[in-house]
């Protein structure tokens, strides 16, 4: 969500995402889950690439009655976090996603699941 709004504005710099704390310590200023699962589900590469395969095999477990688990999401989180760095190359972001924030986008991406799961948007 924080994606959208700097591209939809015209001009920013960094401090619209990086606060400066303690001196010279600068960390970013926004949830950085929700906007790798933002940026995931509005980038047509990577949702195909990344997400797509796994909520396909979610889709089929509910239709068995199947049990979805959060860490069915962690293959996509790694290369989407990599796509997400390459597109908004940001300095204060680790080269890679550690295991909180894993954990963090798995459960908030199982959550969107079930919500959209229920709201129908995968019917056939």
């Amino acid at each position: 969500m924080r994606i959208r709004e700097l591209l939809e504005s015209k001009y920013f710099d960094h401090t619209d995402f990086v606060d400066t704390k303690h001196g010279d310590k600068r960390e970013i200023n926004y949830d950085l889950a929700e906007d790798i699962i933002h940026f995931a589900h509005n980038d047509d590469h990577a949702y195909r690439r990344h997400i797509y395969p796994v909520i396909a095999d979610c889709i089929d477990r509910m239709k068995a009655k199947k049990s979805i688990h959060a860490e069915m999401f962690k293959p996509a989180v790694e290369p989407l976090y990599q796509a997400y760095l390459k597109k908004f190359p940001i300095r204060e972001l680790p080269e890679s996603a550690d295991d909180k924030l894993c954990t963090e986008i798995c459960k908030k991406m199982k959550e969107d699941f079930y919500k959209h799961y229920d709201d129908g948007k995968y019917k056939d």
